[in-house]
């Protein structure tokens, strides 16, 4: 019958078994203490109180407050920029872009270096217009600097990045900017952002929500998808025992 239907996942449960360790070994590693007071992040002045106007002075200001937000201290962090956009020159020609032989757009937008003159963040230009997609951008560099910068792990492993920034509660800007479309004189290009699918991370959102008991009201922050997702994992969570 269909009120016995059993509730299900947005997520295989191979993924879930490498999520459910990869938050488990976070929580450890960050005391759990720490891992519990942290909150989740909205798009709102009660985080970041600036109004934006598109210029590096906005990334300047995010990256100063996500790394207060990300508990980052006691390194300085280099702010650079850079664009991978095509450019349309005045005769028509467009100079090259970092497309694939199918057309596919292949940006990042954003990178994290360390040497040994320092640590330093690189923005795609193209960020700037958007908060949402720059404040997702630098939680995930500043997760890179959590996990690489601190020595917490060898090798880099994207996917624990995002989970990282998710953990310090960014998922709400890392969800809204994993798949967007952005409007150009060129047409319309897709920009993939994140490396994580939305299932997962709407299901690492509720898997925090429902281990830290949060009050949120993530319905009037997410887009569709991710909200749909992230409903389905609560019902999953409120099913089963914590």
């Amino acid at each position: 019958m269909f009120w016995n239907k059993k509730r299900k996942l947005p997520i295989t449960d191979e993924d879930k078994v490498w999520v459910d360790k990869d938050l488990n070994w976070l929580r450890t590693e960050f005391g759990e203490e720490h891992f519990m007071e942290i909150r989740t992040v909205t798009p709102t002045k009660d985080f970041y109180e600036r109004t934006f106007d598109r210029t590096e002075k906005d990334a300047e200001f995010i990256l100063e407050r996500t790394m207060e937000l990300m508990n980052v201290r006691d390194v300085k962090i280099d702010l650079d920029f850079f664009s991978d956009s095509p450019i349309e020159m005045t005769d028509g020609t467009v100079l090259s872009s970092p497309a694939d032989i199918n057309g596919s757009w292949n940006s990042a937008a954003g990178t994290f270096e360390q040497s040994n003159e320092g640590t330093k963040i690189s923005i795609e230009t193209q960020q700037l217009r958007n908060p949402i997609s720059l404040i997702a951008t630098i939680s995930h560099e500043l997760a890179h600097q959590i996990l690489l910068g601190e020595n917490r792990i060898e090798e880099n492993d994207e996917y624990l990045t995002d989970l990282t920034a998710i953990a310090y509660g960014f998922g709400i800007f890392i969800g809204n900017s994993r798949f967007q479309f952005s409007a150009s004189g060129l047409g319309w290009q897709s920009g993939g952002q994140g490396y994580l699918p939305e299932q997962i991370i709407a299901y690492t959102m509720a898997w925090l929500s429902n281990v830290r008991n949060e009050k949120t009201d993530y319905s009037q922050f997410l887009d569709k998808s991710m909200k749909k997702y992230f409903d389905q994992s609560m019902v999953w969570f409120n099913g089963n025992e914590k």
